[in-house]
């Protein structure tokens, strides 16, 4: 016997609606393996920009790599995998981290240096945060982070950047 839940989406974009419709496919994936593992992201063709640009990106980056390394390697490998996500495992593994180690505060300087790229207006107030935590929807009141999201527009960002890198050095080779 299985569980009917019902929700009204009439008001809801398309592309909201497909993301929903896609995410209840992988979780209902997921149910079938038996698995508890939160899905992987549906990484989508088309991605609605909220504002973030090369320079903004770099604003923020340049400032966390001067102490904030763990934060970078989570935001790189989350754009290198091409998902936007990095679980709680693997940034475990990325920071060297002891299992009793916790995540609290991980995105405070994620989003206190977005803050400064938004005051400094290379960022509009309502993009998406570069770093989010995923937590479980079900559980309600304190819950460890499964993991962590990165913009899909980042993501997108950063792989035509790679492109346009790797086409003016094959030019610049020539």
């Amino acid at each position: 016997m299985g569980t009917t839940i019902t929700t009204d989406v009439t008001d809801w974009s398309t592309p909201a609606r497909t993301e929903l419709l896609e995410l209840i496919d992988k979780l209902s994936a997921a149910a079938v393996q038996g698995t508890d593992a939160p899905p992987a992201p549906v990484i989508p063709e088309e991605v609605e920009p909220s504002g973030w640009t090369q320079k903004a990106y770099l604003d923020v980056i340049t400032k966390l790599l001067r102490k904030h390394y763990v934060q970078v390697a989570v935001i790189f490998e989350a754009i290198k995998n091409g998902t936007g996500y990095v679980s709680r495992d693997q940034v475990y593994e990325l920071g060297h981290y002891d299992e009793s180690r916790s995540l609290k505060g991980f995105t405070r300087p994620v989003n206190r240096f977005t803050e400064e790229a938004q005051e400094k207006g290379l960022l509009p107030d309502d993009a998406e945060d570069l770093l989010l935590p995923d937590y479980d929807p079900a559980i309600k009141g304190f819950q460890r982070a499964r993991g962590f999201f990165v913009p899909m527009e980042v993501v997108k960002l950063a792989e035509e950047w790679k492109a346009l890198a790797e086409k003016e050095e094959g030019s610049k080779a020539s």
